[in-house]
């Protein structure tokens, strides 16, 4: 099984991908292009934190 860590990562890198993929569609649909993968991101974080908390 992975770790809080480990998916902390994965969703870090996949909230920062999908947003700079979303980017250009800024200016047609506003935050609805770029508000998914912000929140994926902070989402991501906050596993990758807690899972160094637990390490500890």
């Amino acid at each position: 099984m992975w770790s809080k860590k480990t998916f902390g990562l994965i969703g870090m890198a996949l909230g920062a991908a999908w947003f700079v993929a979303n980017v250009r569609h800024f200016a047609e649909q506003g935050f609805v292009a770029i508000g998914m993968p912000i929140i994926l991101f902070i989402l991501g974080v906050i596993y990758f934190r807690k899972g160094s908390a637990e390490e500890n």
